[in-house]
């Protein structure tokens, strides 16, 4: 064997196959026969260099073609030409260049520059605005003076100006005065109202990884929603591309103003800008890592796992770097050739590249990152997710602007902290549950993050959450504890930063861009909405029209009358405030009392679950029903509530001991002036039957029936059959003081959706562990009018009424279509447009007619964003209506006539209803935002704008009114002596944001369920 490896061996020069060595005369013929070749090459050399014209060689010689670094001449390689190499090099000088500038302006980061001028302006140079007494936010502090804004630019902010010549003059009247909102993540211009699929371009799902995209390319500044969104006082947008991929593409900063050309480059911060403002012009790109890309591309191939997203998002960044380092050895090749030009004596004395300046489309963008001129705005919740991301920052030396909704960030600030940057977190005040990225979400978050150093923005997701409404999230924040000047920085200075915009806007500084929004009422109380907006200098026409199409979305003239005066109702159960009163917190809590009849002062003990009977003092108002509120407040003493076995058994002031013999051994709670309300009534959404939307597993499934069956009756879908108790959903709901739910089967596309159950929030266990838990097996038969079905909306329709008069003269014991249409069960239909309500209360009188007047459908509207359009009609057919949601979203082609109310309409489409006198409830969304907590406020928002409403009317909208349509016992929505307990207490006004609940009873819950 050690013979086969031996290089000195004959026998290991032979082939492995050879039987014995070659014959020498194959040897002598091989030899003989490479002699003849060379011969003949050399013999045709000779000849072929005879016949060349002696001329050529002599042009080459004189042209210094050939040349030699030591002698007369040489030759010069081929390459590129000496244009290409121009090109080039002018490349390279912008790298570097952009490099200085970013450098310089990291340097002096802290100096404050001059501005000279807005390069967006639309005023002349010398136009002039005062917006005089305005409570001016300062971002620290309130300045009680006046703004002068000229040429688009904030020129002088002091406590009192003289109005130039000509100025235009705005009397704040002492409201609340702040910079335009910056919303950081808005999906506005390329998902835009009314929601056709036409105008959908949020996402380019043809690949997970597409840096190359770039949003400026399909953004529609005729979107209807600029407007809406610029309403709310937002005045500048960050639109990004969606997130179903890894890699989305760049992103743009647009203004809210309209442009006369249509231009979205127009719309752009940057437009206008030339080399004299000194701007350093930032890209922007987003990302996405989690739930979406891997949802989006499991079925189609990588990615399937957060495994194959990084793998990806690793592998472009490889590609992005490989061409980077060779950007870099060509410019610096080019730059030393460049170097050397002033001593060539021409450009054949070049030295000359072999290849052009590499570039590539697809990568373009992230070079651009990784030499830090684009800021990288990544969708991310989860802490592993976030900190793979930074750790492929550190890799391969990009950097990260925000991390954006990143409802976990919270957890981990000390992984964030170990990005090169100071990673902002754009995210939302108390979103959440919709899907299990979201399932960890904790209102004190931003507490929790600023305390740690690191920045907190909100932002909208724009059309998740209607961005009109992102001063929303910085009240919330507020109310939970988020400090007032960190909350408004949350939405105006923070994200200015994020974006490197902070010279230009997020504050009313002296030289930056005269963005300024003046509030109707302290921005961060509930219902403030601008009374006034400013872009660049420029007031905002909400009345005019935005676009030259043909407005699709257009209100009618007689909903755009001014709004009638406030009732005397009203005035005498409100106070007048300042426009710039913020009211404080209410401090009270709820203690215990001795008062010698063996009452327990432990709280623990006091609100445990056998505790049943137990008295209630020092309450300031109890609102008990409809027309019955009990009040303190005009001198009368405050109440009591007293609760013997589960039932109330006093209200009022003569409830003392003096009057009555309160229960023995039980707790006496001291309110401190707390108001109480009946447990609030959730319905329309299908809590108990969906914890993760987005989690097959979670969820009790979607509901699907042949309407043609004639056994239908006996198969129809029942939320009863499929209720799970004591989710988290429930269990948020109950702690917010929704004690009730009424929940239907969830629909998909399906027109029926199956026979709804109204039942208590609170049951710790199953249904069997509790004697209340259900209120009714049978709430209301619903159904849902969809667009995405096998049928159109008229088959719809005909097969409800269908359904309806082919089984009203059958048994309604046991039939439910037969109880539906004989009005002993409701009927609820979801729909927002006006013609399919229309068509809806036509049939109730169809119904009617065909029983010959024997039976009338107890229909209710659920969505109803179109529905003041039929108010009269609706009062006339005594037909409700369930808002969903409270605040309408022109998001869909069925609703896009809602009316949103100020600074657009007068009106909201609900102050038309309630002018009508039609009974409405408010609903959530919960299963898509986690918000079936928030109803109460719902109901405050309204009581904000509707000049008519009164506080009792703002409480039963999410009480007793929804109980009544559904035919729930009093019970449920109101407080009466002889009746159940069920309500919720708080430390102050519920219907202003800082009220606490401190104790729900009812509900299901065994004994009061306190914040302890």
């Amino acid at each position: 064997m050690t013979r086969l490896f031996d290089s000195n061996s004959q026998e290991s020069q032979r082939p492995l196959l050879s039987n014995a060595p070659p014959k020498k005369s194959y040897r002598r013929t091989r030899l003989l026969t490479s002699l003849a070749v060379v011969s003949v090459f050399g013999l045709t050399c000779i000849y072929l260099s005879r016949e060349l014209p002696s001329a050529a060689y002599e042009q080459i010689q004189t042209k210094s073609i050939w040349k030699d670094p030591t002698a007369a001449t040489h030759v010069v390689a081929p390459g590129i030409s000496f244009n290409a190499f121009r090109s080039g090099l002018g490349k390279c000088q912008s790298i570097v260049r952009e490099r200085t500038k970013r450098e310089e302006k990291h340097h002096h980061q802290e100096e404050t520059v001059e501005r000279l001028r807005n390069p967006r302006t639309a005023q002349e140079p010398n136009t002039q605005l005062l917006i005089r007494n305005g409570t001016l936010w300062l971002r620290d502090h309130y300045l009680l003076g006046d703004i002068l804004v000229e040429g688009g630019l904030i020129r002088r902010v002091e406590q009192r100006i003289e109005a130039p010549r000509n100025a235009r003059v705005i009397d704040a009247k002492g409201r609340v005065v702040t910079p335009g909102i910056v919303d950081m993540h808005s999906h506005m211009m390329v998902s835009s109202f009314p929601g056709l699929t036409s105008e959908d371009d949020t996402n380019e799902a043809s690949h997970p990884t597409t840096p190359y995209l770039r949003v400026i390319d399909a953004m529609n500044p005729s979107d209807p929603g600029i407007k809406i969104v610029a309403s709310g006082g937002v005045t500048t947008s960050l639109i990004l591309p969606g997130s179903a991929n890894v890699m989305g593409g760049e992103a743009a900063v647009v203004k809210l103003r309209p442009v006369d050309t249509l231009s979205n480059h127009d719309m752009l911060i940057t437009a206008g800008t030339e080399e004299r403002d000194q701007e350093v012009e930032w890209r922007y790109m987003k990302m996405a890592c989690g739930e979406n890309p891997k949802n989006v591309y499991g079925g189609q191939g990588m990615p399937q796992t957060r495994l194959g997203e990084n793998y990806l998002l690793r592998k472009r960044f490889q590609e992005a770097q490989t061409l980077k380092y060779a950007q870099d050895d060509w410019c610096d090749a080019a730059l030393r050739i460049n170097s050397t030009l002033a001593e060539a004596k021409g450009s054949d004395t070049i030295p000359r590249l072999s290849e052009r300046f590499p570039e590539a489309l697809e990568l373009e963008s992230l070079v651009a990152l990784l030499r830090h001129e684009v800021l990288l705005n990544v969708h991310c919740y989860l802490p592993h997710d976030i900190e793979a991301l930074i750790s492929h920052s550190v890799e391969f030396g990009f950097e990260i602007a925000a991390l954006h909704h990143a409802l976990s960030a919270w957890q981990i600030p000390d992984i964030i902290k170990r990005a090169s940057t100071n990673i902002t977190i754009a995210t939302f005040s108390d979103m959440w549950g919709y899907k299990a990225e979201a399932w960890s979400q904790n209102v004190n978050a931003p507490t929790i993050l600023a305390n740690a150093g690191i920045p907190v923005a909100f932002k909208s997701d724009h059309p998740v959450l209607n961005a009109r409404d992102l001063l929303f999230e910085a009240q919330k924040a507020y109310h939970y504890g988020f400090d007032e000047h960190l909350s408004l920085a949350a939405i105006t200075n923070v994200p200015a930063k994020a974006l490197a915009l902070d010279h230009r806007i997020g504050s009313l500084d002296v030289g930056k861009d005269a963005d300024i929004v003046i509030w109707e009422r302290h921005p961060l109380r509930l219902g403030a909405r601008p009374r006034t907006v400013i872009v660049d200098g420029v007031e905002l026409d909400f009345k005019a029209s935005w676009t030259k199409n043909p407005d699709m979305m257009a209100i009618k003239e007689e909903f755009l009358e001014p709004a009638t005066a406030v009732t005397e109702e009203k005035k005498k159960n409100e106070t007048v405030d300042s426009p710039s009163y913020l009211p404080s917190f209410p401090t009270a809590t709820m203690t215990l009392e001795d008062h010698g009849l063996g009452n327990t002062i432990d709280m623990k003990e006091a609100c445990g679950p056998r505790v049943n009977s137990f008295v209630m003092r020092n309450i300031s108002q109890i609102y008990m029903g409809p027309q019955s509120t009990y009040s303190s407040a005009n001198g009368s003493a405050p109440a009591y509530l007293v609760v013997k076995n589960g039932t109330i058994t006093c209200i009022g002031s003569e409830c003392s001991r003096e009057y009555i013999d309160w229960p023995v051994s039980s707790p006496v709670f001291e309110m401190g002036g707390g108001v109480i309300i009946p447990g609030i009534v959730s319905s329309g959404i299908s809590l108990g039957l969906v914890e993760i939307q987005s989690e097959d597993s979670t969820m009790d499934g979607v509901a699907s029936h042949d309407t043609s069956s004639s056994d239908l009756a006996h198969t129809v879908v029942r939320a009863i059959d499929g209720l799970k108790f004591n989710g988290l959903h429930l269990q948020r709901a109950l702690k917010s003081g929704s004690t009730t739910s009424i929940s239907s089967p969830l629909s998909g596309s399906d027109l029926l959706s199956g026979v709804s159950a109204a039942f208590k929030t609170g049951v710790e266990n199953t249904v069997l562990d509790s004697n209340d838990a259900i209120v009714s097996e049978e709430a209301a038969l619903h159904f849902v009018i969809g667009y995405k079905g096998k049928t159109t909306v008229s088959q719809q329709i005909a097969t409800i009424r269908d359904l309806l008069i082919s089984n009203v003269e059958k048994d309604p014991l046991t039939n439910v279509f037969a109880r539906a249409a004989q009005g002993k069960l409701p009927v609820v239909i979801q729909t927002d447009n006006r013609d399919e309500i229309a068509s809806i209360l036509q049939m109730k009188q169809q119904l009617y007619l065909r029983s010959n007047k024997q039976y009338s459908v107890q229909f209710i509207i659920y969505g109803g964003a179109e529905a003041y359009l039929v108010a009269s009609h609706l009062k006339r057919m005594d037909i409700p209506v369930i808002l969903m949601s409270a605040r309408c979203m022109p998001g869909k082609w069925s609703s896009r006539l809602c009316m949103m109310g100020p600074p657009l309409t007068p009106l909201t489409g609900l102050d038309v209803l309630l002018r009508h006198k039609v009974k409405v409830g408010l609903t959530s969304t919960d299963p898509e935002n986690g918000d079936a907590g928030g109803l109460i406020w719902e109901a405050g928002w309204n009581l904000a704008h509707n000049d008519q409403l009164t506080p009792s009317d703002a409480i039963g909208l999410i009480t007793w009114n929804i109980a009544s349509m559904f035919g729930m016992p009093k019970e449920t929505s109101t407080l009466k002596v002889g009746q159940k307990a069920e309500f919720v207490a708080y430390n102050g006004n519920p219907l202003e944001f800082g009220a606490r609940v401190m104790m729900v009873y009812g509900g299901g819950h065994a004994g009061p369920l306190c914040s302890l």
